[in-house]
């Protein structure tokens, strides 16, 4: 049994330990706030780049990141675990250099696997190995918001919110049960729809306060993204707002909040997040041995 742990966390090293893979949450408090299509066109904006991106969708219903791009696969997370399919056969193509694995209700699916069919799935994603240099997990938003199975060990977490102060409360509730489950998380406030990066900057400084003040969460402000009308526009279209209309303010709002991801440090991001999730992971198939008599 030892020997199959170590067997399979050292597959997890060799999976995991990519060079320039950086891994990264969004998720939101409130619903309305916009954050499937902030992940969708952050994704879009590196892929312009010349990033190879991997969307991880734990989203639930029509507008997860598959139904706003309007494509749609006969597979799913779950149907690589139930062996329906591979890995690669549910991946979907997105915008341009982007890629989505849809990923909903395999939180709840996972504990379920014996440990060989949990080896099975990480051996899966070492085939992906070499193949994508940003991965970005949208989770379900509001109550349901926690992270789930690929995002909960996740450290870098992006919170999107508008500029209301329903959802602002949200969020500041939202980083508070994130923090309380796993108090290394660094968080980062993205700000979608605002009226002005003024009146941003104040709620930004206000939240960021009250975060380390009374949470001790770490809490930076990424940016925001201006309401126009060219966002709706694009998504009617099935479009990143940041390829219909790359002009637009909301793109180009889009464009500064890549560019300042692109300045966070490297150190710790690559094998924190997920090394931390497969070890949690582990932890379970240990727990099922357990339950088991083995």
């Amino acid at each position: 049994m030892a020997d199959f742990q170590r067997d399979q966390a050292e597959g997890l090293r060799r999976l995991l330990d990519r060079e320039h893979l950086r891994v990264t949450t969004v998720t939101s408090g409130s619903h309305g706030v916009g954050k499937t299509s902030v992940v969708i066109n952050v994704a879009a904006e590196f892929a312009a780049r010349g990033h190879r991106v991997l969307v991880i969708d734990e989203n639930y219903g029509p507008a997860n990141v598959s139904g706003l791009l309007g494509v749609r696969s006969r597979f799913d997370f779950n149907h690589v675990m139930r062996r329906a399919c591979t890995l690669e056969d549910a991946l979907i193509e997105g915008p341009p250099g982007v890629s989505i694995l849809p990923a909903a209700n395999s939180a709840r699916a996972w504990p379920s696997l014996p440990p060989p069919e949990q080896e099975r799935l990480i051996e899966s994603f070492g085939r992906l190995d070499g193949r994508f240099d940003l991965a970005l997990i949208d989770t379900p938003a509001g109550n349901a918001g926690m992270p789930g199975l690929f995002s909960r060990a996740v450290q870098d977490t992006i919170v999107v919110s508008s500029a209301t102060s329903d959802a602002i409360t949200s969020s500041y509730a939202l980083i508070k049960r994130m923090h309380a489950h796993q108090s290394g998380r660094r968080f980062y406030m993205l700000l979608n729809r605002v009226a002005s990066e003024s009146n941003a900057q104040v709620v930004a400084d206000n939240l960021t306060q009250a975060a380390q003040g009374y949470l001790a969460a770490p809490l930076e402000y990424l940016g925001s993204v201006p309401r126009d009308d060219s966002l709706p526009q694009a998504a009617r279209g099935f479009q990143a707002v940041v390829e219909a209309c790359p002009a637009a303010p909301s793109a180009r709002g889009f464009k500064r909040i890549a560019d300042s991801m692109a300045d966070w440090p490297r150190n710790g991001q690559r094998r924190d997040g997920f090394v931390n999730l497969m070890q949690r992971l582990l932890a379970g198939s240990r727990f099922i041995f357990a339950n088991a008599g083995v």
